[in-house]
Parts: C-alpha cells; sequence; structure tokens
C-alpha cells in the first residue's frame, strides 16, 4: 500500500487529467458545433444569393445550390480541418505553408481521434 502522501499526489494527478479529458470532450463538440452552424448560415447565404442571382429554370437555380453549397461545406469541413490540424512547414510553397504549423506531420491515430472526430 501506499503511503497517504503519495496516494494524495496520485489522486491530484488523476484529476488533472480527468479535468483534461473533459476539456478536450468540450472543445471538441464545440468545434464541432461551430462547424456546423458555420455550414448553416454558409447554405442559407448561398441559396439566397442564387435566388437572387436567378437562373433561367428552376432545376437550373436547384443545381447551382446544390453544387455551391457542397463545395463550399467541402471546403469548409474537408479541407479546413485537416489543413490547420497539419504541419505543412517542410513542403513548398513556403510561402504559403510556413503559417500552416499544426502539431501532426502526418496520420497517426491521435490524430484521427482529434480532427477526425470533428470531421465527423
Amino acid at each position: 500500500m501506499y503511503p497517504r502522501s503519495e496516494w494524495i499526489g496520485q489522486v491530484a494527478i488523476c484529476n488533472l487529467y480527468k479535468n483534461d479529458v473533459h476539456k478536450a470532450f468540450i472543445y471538441s463538440a464545440v468545434i464541432s458545433v461551430i462547424i456546423v452552424a458555420i455550414n448553416s448560415v454558409l447554405r442559407i447565404v448561398i441559396v439566397k444569393l442564387i435566388e437572387w442571382v436567378g437562373e433561367d429554370t428552376y432545376s437550373e437555380q436547384l443545381s447551382s445550390i446544390t453544387n455551391v453549397v457542397f463545395y463550399a461545406q467541402f471546403l469548409n469541413t474537408g479541407l479546413l480541418l485537416p489543413l490547420i490540424s497539419g504541419n505543412l512547414t517542410e513542403h513548398e510553397p513556403k510561402l504559403v505553408t510556413k503559417y500552416m504549423n499544426g502539431k501532426y506531420y502526418d496520420y497517426v491515430p491521435v490524430w484521427y481521434d482529434e480532427v477526425g472526430r470533428k470531421i465527423f
């Protein structure tokens, strides 16, 4: 059995870990909600803009709305998250990639847990 002082230290470490796990879960959930909110606003704005511009037929209008909403949401969700979390400082062009200094150099299991969960 551990001495009492050592046991108290272990409990403090466990509490820190538990708090960190809760914070990470909350941050992940908040980011997911923000992404969904941004995608919803994008969709509404795009629909209004395309309706304002107008198309010759209703089916052309629906086709334009579908395509533009898809591209906007794909860029927002499918490309921005991996680019922001990835570390691309070793790649060209340095003018652009020097700002992409996330913590992941490659797809590792932790990447799937953190970034993949947000994308999902």
